[in-house]
């Protein structure tokens, strides 16, 4: 008998050892399998956390990188003679356009070249809509290194066309150079010095003079050929002796009909308290003949303007803007002079938003010949609904 209960015994421990073996290898196989899904889980995370920190890390490169910027303005204009040219009607007329669309973009490719591309559309609800690359250049420039270079399409360094009004002056009208072109320039850093020379292709201030409506026309003999060569230039030189005050002297040169079209130009910029005075002056200095005429007119443009800062959101403006075509007696519609006053008020500003209302009043004076049916005086009104970023 107790032989009988030790077998069993000896059994049923063994059925208990095995059982609970068995068991243990369960629960292991289960721990190692949670420990196994929870590493998977923790690897999902973590590159989740990997993925957004790329990302992010991605936004803040390209945001130190490009900076965009841009505008929108909104234009009304109303003449009280919608023909000069014929003084018997005289008729009034009025347009809406949104008149500017800008954006922009900065790009830092290096620590030493920058971008800068200028998108451009202007009067998009006319049937003369434009849309176009206004500036797309690469400036190369080295901190405290005195030479640097800009090449590519903007406004070349003819003329600086300072306005605080919402026309552009007549220096710009007449004599802006917007083409492609290559420019080297020295800094020294003494007095706000800057030298620069600069080449471009075509006879493009001869197109702008002569398309600027003031009464020049160009007139080529038959057999002249107009150039697309790089064959203009500019020279440029500015300084700023003390803080606010700035002096600019510029020439160009254009190939011409005979005899290079040469002009040159100064400014002057001075801001004390709430003032800023700005004047600009442009010459011809040699002019190719007008065919016809058989004499070459160097014609002359000038502005002077005044901006009082009234307070923070109200800036109050005035300008005086005069032309000589160079042309004994009087010319029906040829510009003679204009009078502009104009307020502008910063309805909204947050950092690098803002939203201004512009006005201006602007008066018109032109020459008159004898027995001429022409106005010889124009008045115009233009308010600028403008937002900017």
């Amino acid at each position: 008998m107790k032989k009988l209960l030790f077998v069993v015994g000896l059994l049923t421990g063994l059925i208990i050892l095995v059982t609970s073996q068995g068991f243990a290898d369960d629960t292991k196989k289960e721990i190692e399998e949670l420990k196994r899904r929870i590493e998977e889980l923790e690897k999902k995370e973590a590159s989740k956390g990997t993925a957004g920190e790329t990302a992010g890390g991605i936004a803040d490169k390209i945001a130190q990188k490009i900076s965009f910027s841009g505008a929108v303005e909104l234009d009304f204009g109303y003449a009280n003679d919608s023909d000069p040219a014929d003084n018997t009607v005289n008729d009034s007329t009025s347009d809406l356009d949104i008149g500017t669309v800008e954006l922009g973009a900065e790009i830092k490719f290096h620590e030493y070249v920058t971008g800068n591309l200028l998108l451009k559309g202007e009067a998009l609800d006319s049937g003369n809509d434009r849309v176009f690359w206004d500036e797309a250049t690469i400036t190369i420039q080295k901190e405290g290194f005195p030479v640097y270079f800009i090449g590519g399409k903007r406004g070349q360094p003819f003329g600086v066309f300072e306005s605080h009004l919402i026309n552009d002056p007549i220096t710009q009208e007449c004599y802006e150079i917007a083409r492609t072109g290559a420019t080297v320039g020295f800094t020294p850093g003494l007095l706000g010095l800057d030298i620069s020379g600069t080449v471009y292709k075509g006879e493009v201030l001869a197109g702008t003079l002569y398309g600027a409506g003031f009464g020049l026309a160009r007139d080529n003999s038959p057999a002249y050929a107009v150039t697309d060569d790089v064959s203009s230039y500019i020279g440029n030189i500015t300084v700023s002796p003390i803080e606010g005050l700035t002096f600019a002297a510029f020439y160009d040169s254009e190939p011409g009909d005979g005899d290079r079209n040469e002009t040159i130009g100064s400014m002057f910029r001075f801001r004390i308290w709430k003032l800023t005075f700005d004047a600009e002056y442009m010459k011809a200095i040699s002019r190719e003949k007008n065919f016809t005429a058989d004499k070459a007119y160097k014609e002359s443009a000038w502005f002077g303007a005044v901006a009082f800062q009234v307070t923070e959101p109200l800036e109050l403006a005035a300008r005086y803007e005069g032309f000589d075509d160079d042309r004994s007696g009087d010319q029906g519609g040829t510009l003679e002079n204009r009078y502009s006053i104009g307020a502008n008020y910063t309805l909204f500003q947050k950092e690098n938003f803002s939203t201004t209302l512009m006005t201006e009043y602007r008066r018109s004076d032109y020459e008159k010949a004898s027995g001429s049916v022409f106005d010889d005086k124009l008045d115009e009104l233009f308010v600028r609904l403008a937002i900017a970023f």
